[in-house]
């Protein structure tokens, strides 16, 4: 009886134990996909919105800033030119 409830366990536990694995490889390769990279933009008092100057990560991480080092951010919307308040940070 104890013989083949181990034979008819092994197979299940060996099922189970791939199906964990591929979930975890699964969450791994989520989570590391590529970078969600947009446009990091400064707001020009002259022209009265938004004007692009670097790419920048969504990925939390350093702020992003220009080549002046200056903190840019990224469009709250991106149909208005006019809001650029949304944290943006350096590409890793």
């Amino acid at each position: 009886m104890k013989q083949t409830l181990k034979k008819a366990m092994m197979p299940l536990a060996v099922v189970v134990l791939g199906a964990a694995a591929a979930f975890a490889a699964n969450a791994a390769k989520t989570s590391n996909g590529p970078l969600a990279e947009v446009p990091g933009y400064l707001y020009d008092q002259d022209a009265k919105q938004c004007i692009e100057h670097v790419m920048c990560s969504t990925i939390p991480g350093p702020v992003c800033r220009n080549s002046a080092n200056q903190q840019v951010f990224g469009l709250n919307n991106s149909s208005n030119l006019t809001v650029c308040t949304w944290q943006l940070y350096k590409i890793q």
